[in-house]
């Protein structure tokens, strides 16, 4: 599976850290991404581990029953060991929990059996496959099983349970799909060792390898696009899937996480060719997606203006006043042109909004700001005044581009609590209180107030509630001084592993949208 389609966790075979929140901006952004995509994780990365948990649910009551818990981690444990193995004598299998253990494993026994037990049960001795207590179980999947429906709680116990609704068919027919190997599986998890012979069996377990024409499948299928469970939830989860695979047959392929992004967004491709969506729940749903984008954007403007005093703050190491900083990165942003606007609104005045924010070749366009940004983003490189320049210019860009979006913003972002959550809420307000002022004095108070003193308070505020030193920046009698880098990030949407679980699902192709993906969107 291509990589761009997996937002791979620390405990998967791709690590990739992204920023702290300095801003505590990324908190809107996650709120609402959250909002559209239920039941689905950045670390739910394929979906045919719910049912894998399903069935363990299932067969763990019925063959085991202990209600201890810890007897219910030795078993998800000893099973996620056993998929890592799998999976690895398998190959090519993404998005698999253990696979990097599971490998140095098979590699350092060459023997016909592989003892897993000692890297699996709590408090063994021999390297675990995961760090986590809970493996994958409780680092990613547990908490979306109960909020997709598939899990219930008993009352008599801690241990989950399928929910009859689905939970329960899902498990069956996960059970159906194995056939002869359920018992072959649970048997190997109950010994604590597995031979070469059993994980090629085991091979039509693994995520990529489900039936399109099973009943399996179609509870997949059932449970991503809210036809069994009609929650409010389920219904936002299904109309976000839907409009991915509009974007995969706009695109005749299956798109990456960038492109969907900015096709929901600018609802047009690179080549200006419209994103064609006529369900009106849909459409609602697509103008939801643009407010998640816009206010992503907002932080990723405002960080890399973080990123650019940062970097000036290191040629500092004694440190210096802040008054003294901020003019200079005043100063130094002013030779970015050639010439100032008088006022904040002359400058918005003086941008033309770019007809598709998509368009790579409008460079007012938001994505070519981003691009424009990007190359200096990364903690190794030092961001540029006409980055920051360019920052400046996507920041005004989506403060014009959302005055037509106020009544979607105040819906998806205006009941957040304005202190803890700042937002397009709170700074197109904070930047239309200023749009008179002088120009030069706006940019100063941009990197002062809503950049470096709201970094301060958040990490003042983490450093309290939380015990978390994630200060970038010292005070220290009147001076600040660098302690850390840092650069912007886009948050991460969850878009991955939904692209992912709609390709496992015989959905999505390398053509775009395959039959079934395009019954189910002309089925609206």
């Amino acid at each position: 599976m291509p990589e761009d389609f997996l937002a791979y966790p620390e405990w998967s075979e791709y690590k990739k850290k992204g920023g702290l929140d300095p801003l505590g901006m990324q908190n809107s952004s996650i709120n609402l991404y959250q909002r559209l995509l239920p039941g689905i994780s950045n670390v739910t990365l394929r979906v045919r581990y719910y049912g894998l948990y399903a069935w363990l649910a299932l067969i763990y009551a019925q063959r085991i029953g202990d209600t201890n818990p810890k007897t219910w981690q030795r078993f998800v444990r000893r099973a996620e060991a056993v998929y890592a193995l799998t999976a690895q004598r398998r190959g090519n299998e993404g998005g698999v929990a253990g696979v990097l253990w599971a490998q140095r494993k098979m590699e350092a026994d060459q023997g016909s059996v592989i003892e897993f037990a000692s890297h699996s049960d709590p408090g063994a001795d021999g390297t675990p496959y995961l760090q986590q207590a809970w493996g994958a179980y409780g680092a990613a999947y547990a908490s979306q099983l109960f909020e997709i429906g598939v899990y219930a709680v008993a009352k008599e116990h801690d241990i989950p349970v399928p929910s009859p609704e689905l939970g329960e068919p899902l498990a069956r027919s996960f059970e159906e799909a194995a056939g002869p190997l359920a018992d072959r599986f649970f048997e190997t998890v109950h010994s604590g060792s597995v031979s070469r012979a059993d994980l090629d069996a085991f091979s039509p377990l693994t995520p990529s390898t489900i039936n399109g024409d099973s009943v399996e499948r179609q509870l997949y299928e059932d449970m991503l696009f809210a036809k069994r469970l009609r929650r409010p939830t389920d219904i936002s989860r299904s109309q976000t899937l839907l409009l991915l695979l509009h974007v995969a047959s706009h695109l005749t392929r299956t798109p990456n996480v960038a492109e969907a992004r900015w096709l929901l967004y600018a609802g047009a491709d690179e080549n200006n060719q419209t994103l064609s969506v006529s369900d009106p729940a849909l459409s609602e749903q697509k103008r939801r997606w643009w407010v998640y984008q816009a206010n992503d954007l907002l932080h990723y403007s405002y960080e890399t203006l973080l990123k650019y005093g940062l970097d000036t703050l290191e040629s500092y190491p004694a440190g210096i006043a802040l008054n003294v900083l901020i003019s200079e990165l005043v100063s130094d942003l002013s030779e970015a042109e050639q010439s100032w606007p008088d006022t904040w609104k002359s400058f918005l005045t003086d941008i033309p909004l770019a007809q598709n924010a998509n368009d790579g070749s409008d460079p007012n366009s938001e994505r070519s700001l981003v691009d424009s940004i990007a190359p200096t983003s990364g903690s190794s490189q030092r961001t540029t005044r006409e980055a920051a320049w360019a920052a400046l210019k996507l920041l005004a860009v989506v403060e014009n581009r959302v005055q037509t979006g106020h009544a979607a913003i105040s819906t998806e972002l205006g009941h957040l609590d304005t202190e803890g959550f700042h937002s397009l809420v709170t700074e197109t307000s904070f930047l239309s209180g200023g749009k008179n002022e002088q120009f030069a004095r706006m940019v100063a108070r941009i990197i002062e107030e809503r950049v470096i003193k709201r970094h301060l308070w958040v990490a003042h505020r983490k450093f309290r509630y939380y015990n978390d030193y994630t200060f970038l920046i010292e005070v220290d009698d009147g001076r600040v001084r660098l302690r850390a880098e840092n650069g912007p990030v886009l948050t991460n949407p969850r878009l991955g592993p939904s692209i992912t679980f709609l390709q496992d699902l015989h959905l999505i192709n390398e053509h775009g949208a395959t039959a079934r993906g395009d019954a189910l969107l002309e089925a609206l």
